[in-house]
């Protein structure tokens, strides 16, 4: 399998990172020469996804539908990069069975207090002021990957040290690997 038939399925709380990582990872694939795309789970949700609220059917719809764009741009030859929350079990065995062998998860882990600390777009003071509810972490529920293929925690590493973790993985490809 190559690096441009992979979907690079990165998930975590908000704050985490994914979406910078992605990006960043977006960019070096891109400079490779490798037709690359991102879907991030905000353009996502302002966009093909914005009927969708919070509720558990929602949340898992908002995952299904970005599932099967990605099967879509795989199909293309796009290694297809994803940022998005995807915060239960039952929503990331659906992907791995839409998409197959492409699929690779990649947690981008760190604490719910440095996701609260960094808080790039207020969400965290929002929910601390009642005006969010039903938020991932706080009042609603993040199960831990339990069969990632990476584990990346974003504590002490900054962006372009966890792309070259990915780019690790890429280059071994796709065996597992246990990253804290």
């Amino acid at each position: 399998m190559t690096n441009t038939n992979r979907c690079l399925w990165l998930l975590g709380l908000s704050g985490a990172g994914k979406t910078s990582i992605a990006s960043a990872l977006l960019g070096d694939l891109q400079q490779q020469g490798q037709k690359s795309i991102l879907l991030d789970g905000d353009a996502l949700r302002t966009g093909l996804n914005n009927n969708l609220g919070f509720s558990d059917e929602d949340r898992a719809e908002n995952v299904r539908r970005t599932a099967e764009v990605a099967k879509l741009f795989l199909a293309e030859g796009y290694c297809v990069i994803v940022a998005l929350i995807t915060p239960l079990a039952s929503m990331r065995a659906s992907n791995r069975t839409i998409l197959g062998e492409a699929y690779v998860e990649i947690f981008i882990d760190t604490t719910l207090e440095i996701c609260q600390k960094r808080d790039p777009k207020g969400l965290y003071a929002k929910v601390a002021r009642s005006e969010i509810t039903h938020f991932t972490g706080i009042d609603s529920p993040f199960e831990l990957p339990q069969n990632a293929d990476l584990m990346v925690n974003t504590k002490d590493r900054s962006i372009e040290e966890c792309v070259v973790v990915i780019q690790g993985l890429l280059n071994r490809n796709g065996q597992r690997s246990r990253v804290l």
